[in-house]
C-alpha cells in the first residue's frame, strides 16, 4: 500500500465522519448517561450484579469492565454499524468505481483507509466518552451518592477500555463494513447490530439454565463478542463481597483471552474480505 493513497482516503473519510451527525449523536447520549451514571439516577446491571449501589464503588475496575462492556455491546453497535456498512455502499451510488479505475488507488488502500477512518471517528467519540465518565466520578460533586465513588484509580479505566471496548469496537466496524459491502442491503446493516443484541440478552449474556455444563458454558463466553457473559460468569453472579470488587483488579483468564483474540481477528479478516470483494468488482 501507498501510505499518500491511503492517508489521503482517511482523511477524506474521516473529514466526513466529522461532519455527520451521526457521531455526535452518540456523544451526546454517551455524555448524558456518563453524568446520570455518576449521580445515582441510572443504574447499569448485568447478571445478578448491579453497577450504582450504595455501596460498590461504581469507579473500581469490575464496574468500569462492565459499564464499558455493556455500553459496547449494545449502544456503540447501532451506530458503527450504519457508517462502517454504509461507507462503500455510499461510495458506489455516487460512483466513484469508476473514478477509482482511472486512478492508481488499490483496493487495499481503498478499503482499509476506509476502515481505519470510521474506527478512528468511534474511537475518538469513546475517548472523550471515557474522559466524560472520570469527568462526572472524579471531578464533580455527588452529594447523596458520594458513598459509591472511589480513589482514582487510573488503571480502573485504562485495561477495560483497551481489553473490552477496543477489540469490541474493531470487530463491529469490520464485520459491518463487510457485511454492507458484501449484501449491498441497507436495511440488512440496519439490522445486524439489532440481531446482534437480541442474541446478547437473550441467549449469550444472561441465558445460564441449571443443566448448562461448564464446557458449553465456557463455549458461549468465548462467543460472546462483547465479553459480558465472560465477566458475568467468571466473576460477577458469584458475590465474593463488596471490598473485593471495590479494590481487585479483574483477573483474565484463557478463556477470555481467546475471546478477544477472535473477536479482533474476526474484525480485522472481515475488513480483508471485503479488500477482495471489492477488488473482484472493480476488476469485473
Amino acid at each position: 500500500m501507498n501510505p499518500r493513497r491511503l492517508g489521503e482516503v482517511f482523511r477524506q473519510e474521516f473529514t466526513h465522519a466529522l461532519r455527520r451527525p451521526l457521531y455526535w449523536l452518540l456523544l451526546a447520549i454517551m455524555a448524558f448517561f456518563a453524568r446520570e451514571l455518576s449521580t445515582g439516577n441510572a443504574t447499569i446491571q448485568s447478571g445478578n450484579t448491579a453497577v450504582g449501589g450504595t455501596r460498590a464503588w461504581i469507579t473500581s475496575e469490575f464496574a468500569i469492565s462492565q459499564l464499558l462492556a455493556i455500553l459496547v455491546g449494545t449502544i456503540y453497535p447501532l451506530f458503527v454499524a450504519v457508517a462502517a456498512g454504509m461507507s462503500v455502499m455510499r461510495d458506489e451510488d455516487q460512483k466513484v468505481g469508476e473514478l477509482l479505475h482511472a486512478t492508481p488507488l488499490t483496493p487495499g488502500e481503498y478499503v482499509w483507509g476506509k476502515y481505519l477512518a470510521v474506527t478512528t471517528g468511534f474511537l475518538a467519540v469513546f475517548v472523550v466518552n471515557l474522559g466524560l465518565i472520570l469527568l462526572f466520578n472524579h471531578g464533580l460533586p455527588h452529594g447523596e451518592n458520594i458513598e459509591v465513588i472511589g480513589p482514582l484509580v487510573w488503571m480502573n479505566y485504562v485495561r477495560p477500555a483497551l481489553l473490552f471496548a477496543l477489540p469490541s469496537l474493531l470487530f463491529v466496524a469490520g464485520t459491518s463494513l463487510a457485511f454492507g459491502t458484501l449484501t449491498r442491503v441497507a436495511a440488512l446493516v440496519f439490522l445486524l447490530p439489532v440481531a446482534g443484541i437480541v442474541l446478547g440478552f437473550t441467549v449469550l449474556w444472561n441465558w445460564s439454565p441449571s443443566w448448562l455444563g461448564p464446557a458449553l458454558n465456557r463455549l458461549l463466553m468465548i462467543l460472546d463478542p462483547a465479553g459480558i457473559r465472560w465477566l458475568n460468569e467468571t466473576w460477577l453472579n458469584v458475590d465474593r463481597g463488596v471490598d473485593f470488587y471495590n479494590r481487585s483488579p479483574v483477573v483474565h483468564d484463557a478463556p477470555f483471552w481467546w475471546n478477544r483474540f477472535w473477536v479482533v481477528g474476526v474484525g480485522l479478516g472481515a475488513v480483508a474480505l471485503t479488500q477482495w470483494r471489492f477488488g473482484r468488482t472493480l476488476r469485473g
